[in-house]
């Protein structure tokens, strides 16, 4: 039978933090696309953090068929990922204080699915007892499955394992081994996922997610960030090399957009100059569309609906193009291809810039970039503190707002500035669109047009690789590594 202990928290502390302390704590929440991720990465190290005087927890949470697996038929509910988030907040705020941390002071943030999550629980009925702030790094929007959608999943998933959809026995009897095989293969970035989604991930289920995240908004105040250049480790990995031709971008729009792809084509055409300055124009219009689609304007349908509930939201866009590899997935020379790409600002937020890539590298941070992990780590502390980045006698962050649109630019230093969010009235029409005709074709077809739960707010996720086939392809996600994927560089 398969048995899990799910929930492990890491605490890192203070070397001088006692019981009276009353610090802020920093809750942070891994990414992997609800599929993979772990508290065990050596990015996630909060020692650093720790080092200027907060205390950094990691929770563990279940992630894939072990952490959103549904099938009421079966009396399995899902949603046990979020169970155990939700269980770790609340442990935090219980016994905290024992470590030397303020259970009043605390921020949660995570990166891609992490941040996801976070958006997720920010919203819940619970979100203001458990944290005060909050911080999206990198969060990708879908909206999420029904009941339907999601008990649909686990009927398939039950008949690839041989069992029935109403055995229970039979479905604890599998190995956790053999439950992970069983899941749909590797990730994808996949621009309309939740449209057909094929893989595990938190649903409205009425009671521990009560409604759609994005019909709420959090009810905490919250950063929203996202790194220039997302899209660039997912191009690189699908196509190996930069080199990629007219007809590679033509594929990439039909596979993405179908019926909208020339109205994509025609808005970012492959004579742009910035897109032909690289000398990669291909790689770079395919980078910047996953970027925009993807990253860039889930977050600002996350922080219009932030500013309509009359919630205090900071936002900003990394554009420092790393020095150094993060991970040993990542050769170095891939850098100037995939610049400040997914994850790439993790080094900076942790101050792990010594010996990358982390633990046993032999590169480490320029002082630019030591400076800017300062300021960041900073602006951090103070969210968790005050719910207000601002740092008395360093950078003051304005709140955002939708007419003037200021926040932080991070590049060779960090400053304050307007951070562009003009593309995305283009990519709410597009979703619009697409979504219409989507719905307007299953109808067609004879299927359901209600098998979507999108709406044109943020429909962008991360999928499975066997997903709504209109996705672009990832390599393999490690289990407990950040970015996970490996990559081999052709530029020859």
């Amino acid at each position: 039978m398969t048995s899990f202990l799910s929930l492990y928290l890491d605490i890192w502390v203070p070397p001088n933090a006692n019981s009276t302390s009353n610090l802020p704590v920093k809750v942070w929440i891994y990414g992997g696309g609800e599929q993979g991720g772990g508290i065990q990465n050596p990015l996630y190290d909060g020692c650093n953090l720790a080092a200027h005087g907060t205390l950094v927890v990691s929770i563990s949470y279940r992630v894939g068929p072990l952490g959103f697996l549904t099938l009421a038929s079966a009396g399995i509910a899902g949603n046990f990922g979020v169970q155990d988030l939700l269980l770790g907040l609340e442990w935090v705020q219980s016994h905290i204080a024992a470590f030397g941390g303020n259970p009043q002071k605390v921020l949660l943030f995570g990166q891609s699915a992490g941040a996801a999550n976070t958006f997720l629980l920010s919203t819940l009925p619970k979100a203001t007892s458990l944290f005060n702030a909050a911080i999206w790094e990198s969060g990708y929007g879908p909206q999420l499955a029904t009941p339907a959608i999601a008990n649909s999943l686990g009927s398939t998933f039950a008949t690839r394992l041989n069992c029935s959809a109403t055995d229970a026995a039979c479905l604890r009897s599998v190995s956790t081994s053999v439950l992970q095989a069983t899941a749909p293969e590797g990730l994808a970035v996949v621009i309309y996922s939740s449209l057909n989604p094929t893989d595990f991930q938190p649903y409205v289920d009425g009671v521990t997610i009560p409604a759609q995240p994005w019909a709420v908004g959090p009810k905490v105040p919250m950063m929203f960030g996202s790194n220039s250049d997302e899209g660039g480790i997912f191009t690189l990995a699908t196509y190996r090399s930069p080199l990629l031709s007219a007809a590679n971008y033509s594929g990439f729009l039909t596979e993405n957009f179908g019926p909208a792809a020339s109205i994509v084509e025609k808005q970012y055409p492959l004579n742009l100059p910035a897109f032909n300055q690289t000398g990669f124009p291909a790689f770079a219009a395919i980078n910047t569309i996953l970027t925009q689609a993807q990253f860039t304007c889930p977050a600002y349908q996350a922080m219009l609906k932030a500013q309509s509930n009359n919630i205090p939201i900071y936002t900003y866009l990394n554009s420092h193009v790393p020095s150094c590899a993060w991970s040993s997935l990542l050769p170095a020379a891939a850098i100037p291809f995939v610049g400040a790409t997914h994850s790439s600002e993790l080094p900076l937020v942790f101050g792990n810039g010594v010996g990358q890539p982390v633990p046993n590298g032999n590169c480490n941070f320029t002082t630019q970039e030591q400076t800017i992990s300062e300021s960041l780590i900073a602006a951090w502390s103070a969210m968790a503190s005050t719910g207000n980045p601002s740092v008395q006698g360093g950078l003051q962050w304005p709140q955002w707002n939708s007419t003037s649109s200021m926040g932080v630019n991070i590049v060779n230093t960090t400053s304050v500035g307007m951070v562009d969010y003009s593309q995305c009235a283009f990519w709410d029409m597009v979703n619009n669109m697409y979504l219409n005709f989507t719905v307007l074709s299953s109808s067609a077809n004879g299927t359901s047009g209600n098998s979507s739960t999108s709406s044109g707010n943020g429909s962008p996720g991360a999928g499975s690789k066997n997903g709504a086939g209109r996705g672009i392809k990832m390599g393999v996600w490690g289990l407990s590594l950040a970015i996970g994927i490996a990559i081999s560089v052709s530029i020859n």
